[in-house]
Order: structure tokens, then C-alpha cells, then sequence
């Protein structure tokens, strides 16, 4: 919160000084969202993340049967037996905690992999609108989670649905992608 209050204050400096700077905000979550790559890349997700849980499934299914076998020695009196199925279950269960561990973050790395191409689409089209509309900053105006980290912005300083339109993306229920030469509403209504 310190840092927002200070970045706002900051920017109001830099606003009443002669050097004011213009600064615009896009939601990179929602552009992602309705880029035709997105499906492709959850596909592709949802291919390797189901590779992953197979093998998780697969060890835990070896960790069952060592279960079973602890409780079968366990219940033939066949202590010495029981012991050695449990000490190979609680190896096993640690085996598969970390596969779940590693797996989680090879899912991340994956997606992360996966992004880059479409990130960085956005990131040049990103760069088009604002160089065309005056802006100096953009700031994506939802973190990683999903929070909106902008809280307000002038009307204008919106940006999405501009850089949507740059990337020749239809929108549903839009007539056409505008393309990336057209003014937007914003600036027809100034003319």
C-alpha cells in the first residue's frame, strides 16, 4: 500500500511539473482471454498436465499396494514384515509428495513457456497503441491473481480493447476488429 500511495504520489509531482507524462493501463489477463492462441495453449496445458497427474496416479497407486501389504502382514502377525511395507510406504508417500511438488512447478514452467509467444504479441501491439496514442507508460490493471491493482484511471487511458483491436481479434458482438489505423469512440467523440 506504501508503494501505491508513493508511486500516486509521484505521479502527481510528475503531473503539475512541466514534464507530464501520459500514462495508459490495458488488462493483459482479459486480451490473453479472447487471443485465438489461448485455446491452444490450454490444450496443450491440459495435455501435459494430464501426463502429470498419470504419473502421480501411478505412484500412488504403488503406495496403495505397499498400504495393502503392511495391513496383510500387519494381519498375519508378521511384524517384521509389517515394518519393512511401512518403511516403504513412508518412502513411498514422501516420493510422491515431492513428485506433486515437482509437478506443480513443471505445470508453471509449461505455461510460462507456452505464454511467451502470445505475452510478447500483446506486449508489440501493446507498444503500437501506445506509440500511436501519445503514451509513455503502459500498466496492466490486473496482477497475476486476478486483483485489480488500478483502482481509477481517465476515461481515454483504457487501452484493452485497442490493443485487442490492433491484434485483429473479433470481439463477440462486435461487428469487426477495428482496425488498427481507425480512431477509437474516444477519439471520434473529440472531433
Amino acid at each position: 500500500m506504501k508503494k501505491l500511495l508513493l508511486t500516486l504520489f509521484v505521479l502527481g509531482i510528475a503531473g503539475s511539473t512541466s514534464f507530464a507524462q501520459k500514462i495508459a493501463f490495458a488488462d493483459v489477463n482479459a486480451i490473453l482471454s479472447v487471443m485465438p492462441e489461448n485455446k491452444a495453449i490450454n490444450e496443450d496445458l491440459q495435455i501435459y498436465a494430464t501426463g502429470l497427474q498419470k504419473r502421480l496416479d501411478d505412484m500412488k497407486a504403488q503406495l496403495d499396494g505397499l498400504v495393502q501389504q503392511f495391513n496383510t502382514a500387519l494381519a498375519a502377525k508378521d511384524t517384521a514384515k509389517a515394518l519393512e511395507f511401512q518403511k516403504q510406504a513412508i518412502e513411498g508417500d514422501k516420493a510422491v509428495q515431492q513428485a506433486a511438488t515437482q509437478a506443480e512447478q513443471q505445470l508453471a514452467q509449461k505455461r510460462s513457456d507456452l505464454l511467451q509467444p502470445a505475452l510478447k504479441r500483446i506486449r508489440t501491439g501493446m507498444e503500437a497503441v501506445a506509440k500511436r496514442n501519445g503514451f509513455e507508460y503502459v500498466l496492466n490493471s490486473v496482477d497475476g491473481s486476478g486483483t485489480s491493482s488500478l483502482l481509477w484511471g481517465p476515461e481515454g487511458t483504457d487501452i484493452t480493447r485497442k490493443v485487442v483491436a490492433e491484434l485483429g481479434i473479433k470481439l463477440e458482438g462486435d461487428e469487426e476488429a477495428t482496425p488498427a489505423s481507425a480512431p477509437s469512440p474516444e477519439e471520434k467523440k473529440k472531433k
